[in-house]
Order: C-alpha cells, then sequence, then structure tokens
C-alpha cells in the first residue's frame, strides 16, 4: 500500500538487465537443481504472490525451477518493476547471504516454484559446495552494484546541508555499506517535489524515505534500530567476543569463524573503522590498482559472514568484567551483554579533533573527520579544505580535487614529505587544483546554520586569513579508543594497550597476575583478552599490519582455548 493508503502504481523500468548475462543470471545445471532439491524446501507460489518483501532481513534464498518472478522497488505511491528473473537461475543480492535488508522485493509473475534455503541452510550448503559459492557470491555481489548504480533500492535522505542530524544518519548509513542519496533542499529542485507529495514542510526535514516508510528527522540510533544493525545476542556465549569491526576485527572474525569458533562483532559504529573511509588503500598486497575502504570493508564483512560470524553495528562495549565460569562479561551500550571465553579489542582510534574555535558547533555540519566518496559529489565545484598530511589527507585531497573546484590542503609542519607516501605527494603536486599551505592551522570556524568560513593562522607570524570555505576535512593524527578497557588493561602513556612483553611488565592493579607463563605476543595484563590493530602499542598504522595483528591473535586464542 501506499502512505496514502491507496494501491501503488507499478510502472515498468525502461530497460532491465540481459536474462543472458552469465553474471546477473547464471544458469543452473539439471544436476545442480537436482542436488539443490535435495537439501532445500520446494515452495510454490501463485500469480502476483510476494516470494519477499522489501526491506525483510533474512529473506530466503530462492533458485527458479519454474515460472517467472518481477523485481520490484517499492516508493512511496509507487512500484517501479526494474528486473525479472525465469527458471534455472536464482533471487537475490549480498543481503540475502548476510541476512541485511532486502534491497528489491520479489513477486510472482506467473505460477512459480522455487527450492528454498534460510540464511543457515545456505551457508552450509555454500560451505560444502565451494565452486556454487564462488558463482552465488559474485552475482550476489553483481547484482547489489548494478541496484545502487541505478538508484534502485536506495534510500532517500532530504535535508540541508548544514543539518548535523542528517549528517550523522547519512554517514551511519554509507559506512554500513547500505545505499543511501542526499537530496540538498536548498539546491535540489527534486527535493521539494518529493516533500511536497509526502505533505512533509522543509522545517521538518531531515526526512529519510526508505521504501514505502518515512521517517521524520530521525536521529542516527531511530535509524539503526529501524534498520536492524543492532544484533540481539543478550546473555549468549561466544568463544570470542572481537570489539570493533575495523581491519583488525574483521580479520579476527573470518580467521575465527573459517575455524569453526563462535564468534561476535561489536562495532561502536560500522564496520571498516578509519581505514573504511579511506577513498582508496594503494599500498595493500593483492590490489595493484588500489581498492577503496567501502569496497576493503564491504568484501570483508562478507567473508566474515559467509563464516557465520555475528556482525553487530552501532553497538559499543561500555565495559568489561569477570563473569560466571571464568567468561569475560562485555556489557553493550544498549543494556545487552555477551559472555565470552577469549576476547579480542580492536577497538582502533579515532581522528584528533581540532583545538579551533567553534569545532563543535560545525563538526557534522561542515566539519568532518572522514572524506566519504559522497563528498566529492556533494561538494562538486566548491572550495575545501583538508587538514593534516598523512596518507589518508592526501587520499582524500586527490578524491575531492576531481570535483572540487579548489582543495586546499593545511599542514603545521614545512612539507609533505615527512609525513606522506612519495606516490602520493606527486600526484597532490600535479593537480593544478590542489594548494598545499605550510606552518599554518585552522584558528576558527564561522558560518551562518553551515560552514562559510575559516580562519587559517600562521604559525610563524601569527597572522589570520579568513578564507571562504564549504567544507573542512580534518585528519590530523589519531587517539586510541580504549574507554571500555582503560580501567582494567595496562596502558602505555599515549594511552595504548600493552601487550605481550609490555604487558608482563605492568605494574600496580593492572598488571600480569600469571604464574605459570608470560602473555602472549598480543595478549593483554588480562590472560585471554588480546589487542589487535592500532589500539594495542607499537601498531604500524597499516591495514596490512591490522590485518595481520587480527589474524594471528586468533592462533593465540586457539592455544588459550586449547589450555
Amino acid at each position: 500500500m501506499a502512505i496514502d493508503g491507496t494501491t501503488p502504481t507499478q510502472i515498468r523500468a525502461e530497460s532491465f538487465p540481459d536474462l543472458g548475462d552469465e553474471v546477473m543470471y547464471p544458469r543452473m545445471s539439471a544436476k545442480k537443481l537436482e542436488r539443490l532439491a535435495e537439501t532445500g524446501t520446494c515452495r510454490s507460489f501463485a500469480t502476483g504472490e510476494t516470494l519477499y518483501e522489501q526491506g525483510q532481513r533474512d529473506a530466503p534464498f530462492l533458485v527458479i525451477e519454474r515460472g517467472k518472478v518481477r523485481v520490484l522497488d517499492r516508493k512511496p505511491g509507487k512500484d517501479v518493476w526494474v528486473a525479472e528473473a525465469d527458471a534455472g537461475t536464482f533471487l537475490g543480492d549480498i543481503a540475502t547471504f548476510t541476512g541485511e535488508p532486502a534491497i528489491a522485493a520479489c513477486v510472482a509473475d506467473e505460477p512459480t516454484d522455487v527450492i528454498a534455503f534460510d540464511r543457515s541452510a545456505l551457508r552450509a550448503m555454500l560451505a560444502s559446495w565451494p565452486e556454487l559459492a564462488e558463482l552465488v557470491l559474485r552475482t550476489m555481489m553483481a547484482r547489489r552494484e548494478w541496484h545502487e548504480s541505478h538508484g534502485y533500492g536506495v534510500l532517500r535522505l532530504i535535508a540541508a546541508r548544514g543539518s548535523r542530524r542528517a549528517f550523522e544518519v547519512r554517514d551511519l548509513l554509507e559506512r554500513n555499506l547500505i545505499p543511501v542519496r542526499w537530496y540538498d533542499v536548498d539546491t535540489d529542485d527534486e527535493s521539494a517535489a518529493m516533500l511536497e507529495w509526502l505533505r512533509i514542510p522543509r522545517e521538518e526535514t531531515p526526512v529519510l524515505v526508505r521504501n514505502t516508510s518515512v521517517l521524520r528527522n530521525p536521529s542516527a540510533a531511530q535509524v539503526a534500530r529501524e534498520l536492524g544493525l543492532r544484533a540481539e545476542i543478550d546473555g549468549e556465549r561466544f568463544d570470542l567476543v572481537v570489539l570493533g569491526g575495523g581491519p583488525a576485527g574483521l580479520a579476527a572474525a573470518v580467521y575465527a569463524g573459517s575455524e569453526g569458533l563462535r564468534t561476535l562483532v561489536t562495532e561502536a559504529w560500522a564496520p571498516g573503522g578509519q581505514a573504511g573511509t579511506s577513498t582508496r588503500i594503494e599500498n595493500y598486497l593483492g590490489f595493484p590498482t588500489g581498492i577503496s575502504g567501502s569496497e576493503l570493508t564491504r568484501k570483508a564483512t562478507l567473508q566474515a559472514r559467509r563464516f557465520d560470524a555475528v556482525l553487530s553495528s552501532f553497538h559499543r562495549a561500555v565495559e568489561l568484567a569477570h563473569g560466571a565460569e571464568g567468561l569475560v562479561r562485555i556489557d553493550l551500550d544498549d543494556g545487552q551483554h555477551a559472555l565470552a571465553r577469549t576476547v579480542v579489542v580492536a577497538t582502533g582510534a579515532r581522528w584528533r579533533t581540532l583545538a579551533a574555535d567553534n569545532v563543535e558547533r560545525f563538526t557534522g555540519a561542515g566539519v568532518y573527520h572522514a572524506a566519504m566518496a559522497s563528498d566529492a559529489e556533494r561538494y562538486r565545484g566548491e572550495d575545501v579544505i583538508v587538514v593534516g598530511g598523512g596518507n589518508s589527507a592526501g587520499q582524500a585531497a586527490v578524491q575531492l580535487a576531481r570535483t572540487a573546484r579548489s582543495v586546499r590542503i593545511v599542514i603545521r609542519g614545512d612539507g609533505l614529505a615527512a609525513t606522506m607516501s612519495r606516490y602520493l605527494v606527486a600526484r597532490i603536486e600535479s593537480r593544478p587544483n590542489i594548494e598545499i599551505t605550510t606552518q599554518t592551522e585552522v584558528s576558527a570556524f564561522d558560518g551562518d546554520g553551515r560552514l562559510e568560513h575559516a580562519d587559517l593562522r600562521s604559525r610563524s607570524d601569527g597572522n589570520v586569513e579568513r578564507v571562504a570555505v564549504s567544507a573542512v576535512f580534518v585528519m590530523i593524527g589519531a587517539e586510541p579508543c580504549t574507554e571500555a578497557v582503560s580501567t582494567m588493561l595496562g596502558l602505555d602513556e599515549a594511552g595504548y594497550i600493552r601487550c605481550g612483553d609490555g604487558a608482563a611488565a605492568c605494574e600496580g592493579p593492572n598488571r600480569w597476575r600469571l604464574t605459570d607463563r608470560q602473555p602472549q605476543l598480543l595478549e593483554t595484563v588480562w590472560p585471554g583478552i588480546f589487542a589487535a590493530g592500532d589500539v594495542r602499542a607499537g601498531a604500524t598504522k597499516r591495514v596490512a599490519g591490522a590485518v595481520g595483528d587480527g589474524a594471528l591473535a586468533v592462533r593465540f586464542v586457539h592455544q588459550v582455548l586449547q589450555a
């Protein structure tokens, strides 16, 4: 039904994906269909009957034996018929495998027979059939990419650019790999038409349109609940609980899950960590042309879920404590708790904030600590600033420079060579619209509702220059995220977690108490609790190093569990 209670109009898209496309519509041979029927459940649907609904979590994996199915993108007041599928292929995209909300609805176009698998049965079947697993996962990812590129199943966020609340919602969605498009009420004519149809005044934005539902002025927490980003695991036991879903945490989840350990990953915001916000990672082994942070995150989360790890976003650990039977109790910010035989702390680090006037006022409304791929389009033809001299700042500047009128890199030092990889420095120097301003810091922000100006103060003479700017991206180093563990683990002077020999050398209440062995290389002062990635003292602060930490931590986890 439409929002106003009427039956929605169905509109046919101008073109469908080709049923002969071997990637989008791989064909199951008769022998494969016979094998699938032996383990799946046979179901039949009448014409017009819904096989699964858009937005449904844990939609079944359906292989079509007979019939034809319409794929619908449901929108307020209308259903858009975007694709079809016929006998011999299967339905769904990666949401079918991961349990995320289905990106489209599937309705029988004629009497249809299918072989159905729920998510656990699908995973078990693919684990025992690697050849099919490769084919299915390739197709699922290709279909998701096709839907997003055509704007189907994409959430719509209507808001003013300067809305901090809307920024938090967009950031949550994008970093959780949920497709969303921002409609700027100040510049986008389509946003006005949408608001008029929805009968919502501009003053009541931001508005999030999801399928046929509308959320008015939602908070990030409300959106997380609406989309079911948090897992319901209260009181459950796990072999391993991983705190943090960056490269180290996801690597630990992949290796633990692949070895049969029941694994939970709790992430305070979204998978990927700082690496997930990178526009391009060009020094990670195996990707000679580089890989975006979001793409690496998507592949890693899919891989972790393939091995049945439970991933829970917007779910922050607030405290660790001794639980019953020698388990570790992890208390979470929504009142739930999990029990763990072992723990890997992979909470990473957060970008430091600028000590500038009005920085809190404009955070999320012109001042950001990550440059997402969509930011290049949002600030097309405008002037932006990137603060920082590391690789993340350099990648952000190069990405933004493709569409922005100008990009100014502001650093406190004398140049980029000492802090940024040579290939990035060369790329920046080749861009005519990138300017490097040295020996300078941002001292203040100003604007009416949204960022309009930034004050740049020279460190040599103290002179202040006020410049017009639409956005400032701050990447000036990081500090460890150790709030949940700082009172029970040993930390170094900078606040990073001590491990191995460093943990053994800790004194005072947070010290190593076992006498029959020393802590493992990544083990903290609490036996069975390990640290991996940027949060640990001595980490390399590289994606490859974090992934290595995560994998190595699981080796030590096994040793503890087998002791």
